[in-house]
């Protein structure tokens, strides 16, 4: 029951401060753009995400806490982090590209 208990309290805390640098970010953002409030999707990848029972709740719970002004939606990615990480490279080197023009 002891082994239980430390699991819970860890994953609790490892999603708490998922939760809590995923907020700074997107209140940096808001801030950032000078907005009142912020709608924003964020794609999220893992086995920890996706199948622990209680990570994904606890961490949008805090997310919600820590940065009322923002709504956060989640969009959980199938497809794994290395595709995930070739598309926003793609979409970075796009962007560059358009900028030099």
């Amino acid at each position: 029951i002891i082994v239980k208990e430390v699991c819970t309290v860890v994953a609790r805390r490892a999603a708490q401060l998922c939760g809590a640098g995923m907020a700074a970010v997107v209140d940096k953002i808001r801030e950032n753009r000078g907005l009142d409030a912020l709608k924003v999707t964020v794609g999220v990848d893992g086995t920890l995400y996706k199948l622990h029972p209680h990570f994904a709740k606890v961490m949008h719970e805090t997310v919600k806490d820590l940065a009322p002004k923002c709504d956060v939606s989640f969009l959980q990615s199938e497809d794994g982090s290395g595709k995930g990480a070739a598309l926003i490279t793609a979409v970075a080197c796009r962007i560059r590209e358009a900028g030099q023009r």
